[in-house]
């Protein structure tokens, strides 16, 4: 499924009536019906009385073209008009003169003076995918109004006041349902539109589906249908799922260790070494049965040669090796942020070429040191963060993020060439090129070590081979709809990140 952006939905609605030949009138027609059908059949009862609020523009196209299916089903339309008639297109035109012709109610307003009590829906046509920037004045008074009226509210396309690119949503119509035309937007899933759209559904309105293969979008929603996960083989053995590496851990902070180890375990790597500072054997060893560890050297990794005893140049050697022979590697829950861990990553970023997850405490470092973030460049790495330790990286606030965090990956990935999977209510993976947004999960996630387990499970898919797009994002769905199973028999709340990991893979 694509999630479009307004200047691809712009783009498909264009060419679809410019080279195919299916007329603009044709197209309002049917998503106008689409999603008059929606409302006949899932949320109205015989006789039930619906307010529809139309901007001039083509969404208020849409919603006088519900009016009139709506009024010749049986239901009692009001329709509240927005704007001016004179600056209709000539399709949303026809449709309100065809509104007027079948006597329906229409009352041109200019101020929020109306009374919603008697009404048993309410439908948002008011502004689109076209609006930018913030809803003032007594259309915001409106707004307010349509929210507070305690009515079933039904958004077209997108809720009024959403930016369609960003999610912004500083006024807007609170949505129950919004029924979009032809695919998702990205304000659907992002900051405030996502809580503003409610139930999103996608209306057909007749853009051929072979526009999407000729004019790929940039951005698909990750599903049951297209996520993938390792493949598996029951002549294979543990060699097959690959040698993984992870460092992770410091005292007082095993579990990030333990938990990134017993995730990569659940879902499926082969071999598994925890690599760790010294002193914490007796933990891991009785707390990790099945996974190998090592104990990194206590030595200041600038070192020369030349200052090293022969034991400390053995035991750096040996530590590298061992290193080496992993496939991938996990570095950052829970190892800190001291001097010794900063030139440990530092060298370990000088010497790895294989693929890498980099989480945590990992991103903290890359944060404070920008000659060690530098060296992720062109390496196949993928970094982990929340909003806040991505506002760390890019040295800016939550908010500027939040404005278009879509715009603020893709500059942070041209500056540094790498891979990014941002964890949030909607996590989203870019790569400089495409995004994929997860919106699986629920508020059990909201829970500390979840980054952990999910960092566990994204190293064990690429040692089983994923590529590094498939296993961020298929390692987030994954833990995403863990969680939604696992709600089926607790409240979310009582969700801990040691749940997920002994469900993994049961749903």
């Amino acid at each position: 499924m694509y999630i479009l952006s307004r200047e691809e939905m712009y783009y498909l609605d264009k060419y679809t009536i410019e080279k195919i030949g299916i007329p603009g009138k044709e197209l309002m027609e049917s998503a106008g019906k689409g999603c008059s059908e929606f409302i006949h059949q899932k949320l109205l009862k015989p006789h039930s009385k619906v307010a529809i609020f139309c901007g001039s523009g083509n969404n208020g196209g849409d919603g006088f073209v519900i009016a009139r299916y709506l009024k010749n089903w049986g239901y009692k339309i009001s329709i509240f008009l927005l704007g001016n008639p004179d600056k209709m297109s000539p399709e949303t035109l026809e449709n309100y003169e065809s509104c007027r012709d079948l006597k329906i109610d229409i009352t041109q307003i200019n101020n929020a003076e109306i009374e919603l009590s008697e009404f048993d829906l309410i439908v948002d046509a008011i502004f689109g995918v076209g609006l930018q920037g913030t809803i003032k004045g007594w259309s915001a008074d409106l707004i307010e109004k349509i929210n507070t009226s305690g009515k079933t509210v039904v958004a077209i396309d997108i809720a009024s006041g959403v930016d369609t690119n960003t999610g912004q949503a500083e006024v807007a119509i609170n949505a129950d349902h919004t029924l979009t035309m032809a695919n998702f937007k990205y304000g659907h899933f992002l900051e405030k539109g996502r809580e503003r759209s409610g139930k999103v559904k996608v209306i057909d309105i007749g853009v051929p589906g072979e526009l999407y293969e000729k004019f790929p979008p940039k951005a698909k929603l990750i599903t049951d249908e297209n996520v993938k996960y390792p493949e598996r083989s029951p002549l294979s053995h543990k060699g097959d799922y690959g040698k993984v590496g992870i460092i992770a851990g410091s005292p007082g902070f095993s579990g990030a260790a333990i938990m990134a180890s017993r995730a990569a375990l659940r879902s499926g790597a082969g071999l598994i070494t925890l690599f760790h500072p010294a002193g914490m054997e007796l933990i891991f060893e009785t707390q990790l049965l099945e996974v190998m560890t090592y104990t990194i050297p206590k030595l200041p990794f600038s070192l020369s040669r030349r200052s090293e005893t022969k034991t400390e140049r053995g035991d750096k050697e040996g530590f590298f090796k061992k290193l080496n022979s992993m496939d991938v590697l996990l570095v950052g829950p829970g190892i800190g942020t001291s001097n010794e861990t900063v030139k440990l990553v530092k060298t370990i970023l000088q010497k790895w070429n294989k693929p890498l997850v980099i989480d945590a405490d990992g991103l903290n470092i890359l944060s404070e040191n920008e000659d060690i973030l530098k060296m992720i460049s062109g390496k196949p790495v993928i970094l982990t963060p929340h909003i806040g330790e991505f506002a760390r990286l890019t040295k800016k606030e939550i908010s500027e993020i939040l404005t278009d965090p879509l715009e603020e990956l893709n500059n942070f990935i041209k500056k540094y060439k790498c891979n990014i999977l941002l964890k949030s209510a909607t996590t989203v993976f870019a790569d400089g090129e495409n995004f994929i947004f997860d919106i699986s999960g629920n508020d059990g996630l909201a829970t500390g070590g979840s980054g952990d387990v999910l960092a566990g499970i994204i190293v064990s898919f690429l040692g089983q081979k994923l590529p590094l797009e498939d296993a961020a994002i298929s390692a987030s769905y994954l833990m995403g709809k863990t969680a939604e199973k696992l709600a089926e028999t607790r409240k979310p709340a009582s969700i801990i990140p040691s749940d997920i990991i002994e469900e993994i893979f049961k749903y």
